[in-house]
């Protein structure tokens, strides 16, 4: 008589025997056979729903449509714990003896970078970017929106495209638009403000610029056929200066600003682009507590970082800040990047460090060095990051 053995038995019966198992007893039954592994990665999604990931989710669809592909539940569980332990590899992919300020955009299959005065997108792989690709122009009709920023010595441009058109302003106050689909200028604004431009995003028929020079311009439907129509803008006096704005994408009639804090402790303000007034001004105890980068998580919250060293969560509901998160080297932080679940990273000022958050604890969990960053005695901040659930891409100003 032969007896059954556990691989005939039926895929109900084992899941059930399966669910006795712990993670570790799992992750080796997948290693047994090959009937196991398939079983696993099919249903290992009910295993491990109540462990806690981070930066490996990928549930929201910011996080998916930046994703190069989608993990299974035992890979999602490997490597969010490799993220957690800071157990890596590091690869320069690109440098320049140039300083500038570069700034880059992940999409799933593409890299923007900016750097050495033209952006150039660069096709992604399994290593990374594929760094002998050539330069893409900005003409496809599948880009959606992305944000780029460089500069050339002391003039600073960002280019935001939005499928059909591409946005670019420079610090002497000029703002363009352009059309990808025509290939000519569809708005042209020369010195629309009187200093550097630090900040400008766009969403359907609206475009908004902050500048140096303490305004934020609402330009309504920048973008018309009629030769003859005359482009509706709103001049809001914010009294500092304006380093960061956000449209919503969920509340089309809400603009978060970030500014310096010199003037007013309120470095973060929501206006009403409908109503036209400010809904709620936001803002630290400390002085010059700047706002270098805001972003918007729900209709009620956002997050921001800046000059006092805090990733801050502010819920416009109670007028307070709900969350915030020091730097363990009290740096200022330039950038950061969230998957809108629990995982934020950050961007600081010196080392080329970057510290990993979890949104439902305390302390950060983990920190990493950009080993271009390192072996030199000048340190340079992160200017800009970006990730998905495998990769971590940043940009510094030094290089080895």
């Amino acid at each position: 008589m032969v007896l059954p053995s556990l691989d005939t038995l039926s895929t109900e019966l084992l899941l059930k025997i399966f669910k006795y198992l712990d993670i570790c007893e799992l992750c080796k039954l997948k290693q047994t056979c090959r009937r196991f592994n398939d079983i696993l990665e099919t249903w290992g999604h009910s295993f491990i729903k109540n462990v806690k990931l981070l930066v490996t989710n990928q549930i929201h669809p910011v996080i998916i449509n930046r994703s190069a592909r989608l993990l299974s539940p035992f890979e999602r569980l490997r490597i969010s714990r490799n993220w957690k332990l800071g157990v890596y590899s590091e690869k320069s992919l690109l440098y320049s003896k140039a300083k500038y300020i570069p700034w880059l955009q992940l999409e799933k299959d593409l890299l923007w970078l900016s750097r050495d005065g033209y952006v150039k997108a660069y096709r992604r792989n399994s290593k990374g970017i594929n760094t002998k690709q050539g330069k893409l122009e900005l003409k496809f009709a599948d880009l959606c929106k992305k944000i780029i920023t460089y500069s050339v010595g002391k003039r600073k441009y960002r280019l935001q495209s939005l499928t059909q058109y591409t946005i670019n302003i420079s610090s002497d106050g000029s703002l363009w638009l352009w059309s990808v689909r025509n290939q000519k200028f569809v708005f042209d604004r020369e010195n629309c403000h009187g200093a550097d431009i630090n900040s400008v995003d766009m969403s359907d028929d609206i475009m908004v610029s902050g500048s140096r020079d303490n305004y934020v311009k609402i330009w309504r439907k920048p973008v018309d056929d009629d030769p003859d129509f005359k482009i509706d803008n709103e001049k809001i006096d914010l009294f500092d200066r304006v380093w960061s704005v956000a449209l919503s994408e969920d509340a089309k009639s809400l603009l978060a600003i970030g500014t310096a804090g010199i003037s007013s402790r309120s470095t973060v303000t929501i206006h009403d682009m409908i109503n036209q007034k400010f809904v709620v001004k936001l803002g630290s105890e400390r002085f010059g507590a700047g706002v270098l980068d805001i972003k918007w998580d729900t209709p009620s919250t956002l997050w921001s970082c800046g000059y006092d060293a805090h990733l801050r969560r502010w819920d416009l509901r109670s007028g307070k800040c709900e969350q915030a998160f020091e730097d363990p080297c009290e740096s200022v932080m330039y950038c950061f990047q969230h998957d809108h679940f629990n995982s934020i990273i950050s961007g600081t000022q010196s080392n080329g460090r970057v510290v990993l958050w979890d949104t439902r604890q305390k302390n950060y969990v983990q920190m990493y060095f950009m080993d271009s960053c390192r072996r030199r005695e000048k340190s340079s901040p992160v200017y800009s990051l970006s990730y998905d659930a495998e990769f971590l891409f940043t940009v510094t100003d030094r290089h080895k």
